[in-house]
């Protein structure tokens, strides 16, 4: 082997090596962009779900004041079932509204455009009484219209809450057990 031949060869191996070394430092760029991507996105995507849950509250409390009775209202809420499953087309409107508020954030988390962990953290037990409370409702909704899909959002979205309540009692006064020390 000739010393240009020794040369060109520790050339070619020096530009290959340059070569990777420059492969290897855009791929760690690159990597480096798709976490700070992925951390930008998940920064966004909670900051729309806290900016829709505030906004919404404004929205709750009108149909409070429109009759909507609050979320573990058990009995209100059955009354206002059974006028609107009498035929009460209003009382039907004020549910159908009420209950978009929450479909639409189920459809929001399951896109991925609103965080669960921020909803569940925030209104998870919302989310579930207004589930558990107005579940008879939409599924004569369903069973009336013929369409199963009918808020199955909602319910998506419910079953993947994290119940921080224990359940109510299912017999007796409904009263839970005194806090104070018991008297001598």
């Amino acid at each position: 082997m000739t010393s240009y031949e020794s040369w060109s060869l520790v050339a070619s191996f020096g530009s290959l090596l340059v070569s990777v070394v420059a492969f290897a430092a855009v791929a760690w760029q690159l990597i480096l962009l798709s976490r700070s991507t992925e951390q930008d996105h998940d920064r966004r995507r909670k900051q729309a779900t806290m900016e829709y849950l505030t906004a919404n509250m404004d929205r709750r409390k009108l149909l409070f004041d429109e009759g909507i009775p609050h979320e573990r209202d058990e009995a209100g809420i059955a009354a206002l079932i059974s006028r609107s499953l009498s035929g009460d087309d209003d009382t039907t409107k004020l549910i159908t509204a009420y209950l978009t508020t929450f479909n639409f954030l189920a459809v929001g988390a399951q896109t991925d455009a609103f965080d669960r962990d921020v909803i569940d953290e925030a209104w998870g037990g919302i989310v579930l009484a207004v589930w558990n409370n107005y579940r008879p409702w939409a599924e004569a909704q369903r069973e009336r219209h013929g369409e199963p899909r009918v808020w199955e959002n909602l319910e998506w979205l419910a079953h993947r809450m994290t119940p921080r309540r224990p359940p109510a009692p299912a017999a007796g006064d409904g009263l839970l057990p005194s806090q104070s020390p018991a008297a001598p």
